[in-house]
């Protein structure tokens, strides 16, 4: 299929509505040497930012140091080579097994592409089945 697909932690913080505070954010995660495999906002119930950093564990100590209250959740990135139709391999697993995507941000740059899906919690152990990992 030309992809691969990991289980990764998400982290999740409430920000204030302002310019500049994306920023902000990220350029605290930079001085702190953190990468980022993904970010994304969202302005539904409050905004809320969220990050797939490659080192999970020091950005939850980073924000503890701060004060800042984060939360964690897990979250599929699947990266590949890009081609018409790429994600319905994916998504056709999903439908097939019965399982509803929550959320889904995707990029194709480069002839590469990457996406990150999310599940209801419920729905994580078997989402893994559908997707072919073997869930630990």
């Amino acid at each position: 299929m030309g992809h691969t697909i990991r289980r990764v932690t998400a982290v999740v913080m409430q920000v204030e509505d302002r310019v500049g505070v994306l920023h902000e954010v990220l350029s605290v995660l930079r001085d702190a040497g953190v990468n980022m495999l993904a970010v994304a906002s969202q302005r539904r119930q409050g905004t809320a930012l969220m990050a797939i950093p490659e080192d999970v564990n020091a950005v939850r100590e980073l924000a503890r140091s701060r004060g800042v209250s984060l939360q964690s959740r897990q979250v599929f990135l699947i990266e590949g080579d890009d081609r018409v139709g790429a994600l319905c391999d994916i998504t056709g697993a999903l439908a097939d097994a019965g399982i509803s995507i929550e959320d889904i941000a995707a990029l194709s740059a480069a002839k590469r592409y990457a996406a990150v899906l999310t599940f209801a919690d419920a729905d994580l152990e078997a989402a893994g089945r559908a997707l072919g990992l073997d869930e630990e």
